[in-house]
């Protein structure tokens, strides 16, 4: 990036010599695309987008896209950057500097076990409920900007495939498929989860979602990486953003693990906001929805690590492994989250649960 540092001293009115790049790591891996530059003892991101051709319908980048979003959501009062300078020629974006410790990292720190993380999390469900607010708001002025994302087929092939790794499951432990019994009770449990979250309303927002696009400075949580926005539910995005899988975050001898940042207050504190200011259906039903969505991220987490392990030498199997590690440690950890985290009473995805427990290795 050192080729942007002359026209970011001439936005500064300064010298090159008085601009400083600095890199940005992440766990084990530096960051390729962003660093921080110093400038009279303060500091700055320094954003370049790899991507630079059109994106949407409307022939936005991502670096139009992320410019027109961030200053929204900074105007109306959000928890993310400030825009400082962009370049669209070079595809680059100078932002406030709100630290590098990402929620992800954080979590993933074994030094301190006893830290307690629940204001945090309150906070950052504030903030995503903000921020969620203002995509509803303002979601004509964001029209031109939104992927033409297929939120119902993304999920529908989950669901497909969440359904055969437990099947998977089942064989993997027994050697036989589930019992008559079995097979009846999980497939009607199944067809009502799968019904509850294909009938729930979407909402816009970021495309792009997990605990390393949370930065913690100070703690106050920032979110970052708005580069793509469409229709999703938000409930997957409250799944993908509070679990953390501390990628890259260790070397592969130790390896990180999954964790899960959800809990019932948490849930239940979502599911009030959600039913007063979303929607009129009772705070059981999107407890319910939040805990499917769950279960159903660790079913997929499975059926990524189970392709990984069956072609290792395949470029993106590969690279998961890689930034996952141990394979086995890692499948244990997503089990224990399945069967371990209960974020609603609804009947149909204890249910599954319960199953899965049952015949989990």
């Amino acid at each position: 990036m050192e080729h942007l540092i002359k026209h970011i001293a001439m936005h500064f009115k300064t010298e090159i010599d008085a601009l400083e790049l600095e890199p940005i790591q992440h766990g084990t891996r530096q960051r390729h695309n962003v660093c921080r530059l110093r400038f009279n003892s303060e500091y700055y991101l320094l954003k370049q987008h790899d991507i630079t051709t059109p994106v949407v319908k409307t022939g936005q980048t991502p670096l139009q896209i992320e410019t027109s979003v961030l200053t929204l959501l900074h105007n109306n009062g959000c928890q993310v950057p400030q825009l400082l300078w962009k370049s669209e020629h070079h595809h680059a974006l100078l932002l406030e500097w709100c630290g590098e410790s990402t929620l992800d990292a954080l979590v993933q720190r074994r030094e301190q076990p006893e830290l307690d993380l629940t204001p945090l999390l309150f906070t950052i469900l504030e903030e995503l409920c903000k921020i969620e607010t203002c995509f509803t708001t303002h979601a004509a002025q964001l029209t031109p900007y939104v992927f033409d994302f297929n939120a119902q087929g993304t999920l529908q092939d989950l669901l497909g495939r969440g359904k055969t790794i437990v099947g998977y499951l089942s064989h993997l432990n027994n050697g036989k498929p589930m019992s008559l019994i079995e097979e009846g009770t999980f497939t009607a449990a199944w067809d009502v989860l799968s019904s509850r979250l294909q009938h729930a309303p979407t909402t816009l927002g970021s495309l792009d979602n997990n605990a390393r696009n949370i930065v913690i400075q100070e703690a106050s949580p920032f979110f970052i990486d708005f580069a793509s926005i469409g229709w999703n539910w938000q409930e997957m995005r409250l799944v993908q953003l509070l679990n953390s899988i501390g990628a890259f975050l260790v070397s592969p001898s130790e390896t990180g693990n999954f964790v899960s940042l959800l809990d019932r207050k948490l849930v239940n504190a979502y599911a009030e906001w959600v039913s007063t200011h979303r929607e009129t259906c009772p705070p059981d039903e999107v407890a319910a929805r939040v805990d499917a969505h769950h279960l159903l991220f660790y079913l997929s987490v499975i059926d990524q690590l189970l392709q990984a392990v069956a072609q290792p030498d395949a470029t993106e199997n590969r690279m998961l492994l890689e930034a996952w590690g141990n394979p086995q440690k890692r499948f244990r950890g997503a089990i224990a989250q399945i069967t371990g985290t209960r974020l609603s009473d609804d009947v149909y995805t204890n249910q599954i649960r319960e199953i899965i427990a049952d015949f989990s290795p």
